[in-house]
């Protein structure tokens, strides 16, 4: 997809109705959905956190977004591919400022160059105990990306075409916190995409389908 074609469907993207859920579920573990219809949000009292799914031209035109690789530590998302984001801070006015600052600490985008599109369907991570709220945003220009080597391994830029055609697939994961297990895979060359990122994304293509369908 070109940056002037995303363009013209922004006003599409802000009114469309959220997949939610639906969107979720296609990408969610078995575990995650036999766990879900038990959890009592009152009692588990989720922790707040914020990603950001930027977009913003390349060099040629085409719409990219970012993603990054997590360091391996001890920890239940070691190593994984993920969206930029984490933990909301007190002295953030609001999860989008979660959004912008963590963006910032872990691949170095400035919160001045980000745009705000919408925000997705919340979205919880059991392992973690954290319930995030993803953001969409966008730049107008290209980015360069700087990666905090205390948190991230790499940045990956992918293009929003490769996105939309991907499919789902299946993966066994030994990086899962119930051990080694079967999940729905999103397969962007060399990088396995699952759990709440995939969920995440899957709720995105579901918008983007609609965006380009009106």
């Amino acid at each position: 997809m070109d940056f002037f074609t995303f363009l013209d469907i922004l006003t599409n993207l802000k009114e469309i109705e959220l997949g939610g859920s639906m969107a979720h579920l296609q990408m969610a573990p078995s575990l995650r959905l036999k766990e879900m219809p038990s959890l009592d949000f009152s009692k588990i009292q989720p922790k707040k956190a914020a990603v950001l799914l930027h977009l913003y031209p390349s060099d040629k035109g085409k719409v990219c977004l970012v993603l990054i690789q997590r360091n391996v530590y001890n920890g239940p998302h070691s190593g994984q591919i993920s969206l930029p984001g984490g933990k909301s801070d007190v002295d953030d006015p609001t999860l989008w400022d979660t959004a912008l600052r963590e963006a910032q600490e872990e691949v170095g985008l400035e919160p001045k160059q980000v745009k705000y599109l919408r925000k997705l369907t919340d979205i919880y991570v059991p392992p973690s105990n954290y319930l995030i709220r993803p953001f969409v945003g966008y730049s107008g220009n290209p980015c360069d990306f700087i990666p905090n080597a205390d948190e991230v391994t790499e940045i990956i830029e992918i293009q929003l075409n490769d996105l939309i055609k991907i499919g789902m697939t299946t993966t066994v994961q030994s990086s899962s916190s119930y051990g080694p297990m079967k999940v729905p895979t999103y397969v962007l060359g060399p990088y396995e995409v699952w759990g709440a990122t995939a969920m995440i994304l899957s709720e995105f293509k579901m918008l983007l389908a609609d965006g380009l369908s009106k």
